[in-house]
């Protein structure tokens, strides 16, 4: 695991966890804004540091490199995790954990990959479809097809994010990946209801795989925000870095912690 750090002499502290196959650098655009305000903390999970030495297993094993981390180099708590895409899968194990104090969370295209009879395809077919797309996206002009059926966003504006690929990603990184996203829902369908976790879904309004994914997380967070960008597909909201870091700002706006004002 990767993590680096910007605007270190701000209090309010955000960790930022990017989506499959990426680096912490899918974040590189909104980061020079967020830093004004924020302490930023920025993620490469195990799998995606581009060392080659390390391979993603589990949302949970992630879950707890942080936990340890913030723990030992943020005092226990932080104000905000944002999850994009699969990074949703350990930024709602984190925050749902508790294990250090995590105030509200965003889930930004957190799509649900359930789809039955086809599961082995997305197990088996698609990280193999992904590990093959490695050597050849960046470059190119135009999405897979099957890539573009996943996002439904523009093309110039996906494979710009290309560039925050690391080297060294494994297949089986990928595969356990893909594997964690099935069982998301499952973890999250175990979750006891908590109306007051301060929580925010974000998708675009063209990407699929929402409509359910939307109607579990507000059983599991009842009042849980929920803002679709009209026109947007899956991850395109990393393309409108001042929409998102605005929309970031204002989420967080109001004192995120005081829910806990009674432990103090």
């Amino acid at each position: 695991m990767e993590v680096v750090e910007f605007g270190k002499e701000n209090s309010r502290r955000i960790v930022l966890i990017p989506g499959n196959m990426m680096s912490w650098k899918q974040f590189a655009q909104v980061i020079p804004l967020l830093e004004k305000g924020f302490h930023v903390i920025a993620v490469s999970t195990d799998g995606y540091d581009g060392t080659g030495k390390t391979i993603f297993t589990t949302a949970e094993a992630s879950a707890e490199k942080l936990e340890a981390y913030i723990q030992e180099e943020l005092n226990g708590k932080v104000e905000l995790v944002f999850g994009e895409s699969f990074g949703c899968a350990t930024a709602g194990t984190l925050f749902h954990r508790q294990r250090v104090r995590v105030a509200s969370l965003i889930l930004s295209g957190p799509q649900y990959m359930d789809l039955g009879l086809f599961n082995g395809f997305v197990t088996h077919g698609i990280p193999r479809n992904q590990y093959r797309l490695l050597g050849k996206i960046q470059g190119q002009k135009k999405l897979p097809l099957l890539l573009k059926l996943y996002t439904r966003t523009d093309d110039e504006k996906l494979l710009r994010q290309f560039e925050a690929t690391p080297p060294h990603i494994s297949l089986e990184t990928l595969q356990n990946c893909a594997s964690e996203g099935l069982q998301l829902y499952e973890e999250i369908d175990r979750y006891e209801p908590d109306g007051a976790a301060k929580v925010a879904v974000w998708y675009g309004a063209k990407e699929p795989n929402m409509k359910k994914a939307v109607q579990k997380l507000k059983r599991a967070f009842p009042n849980a925000e929920i803002h679709s960008f009209p026109g947007f597909g899956h991850g395109e909201i990393m393309a409108h870095p001042e929409l998102m870091a605005k929309e970031i700002q204002r989420f967080a706006g109001t004192d995120p912690w005081e829910k806990y004002l009674i432990y103090e």
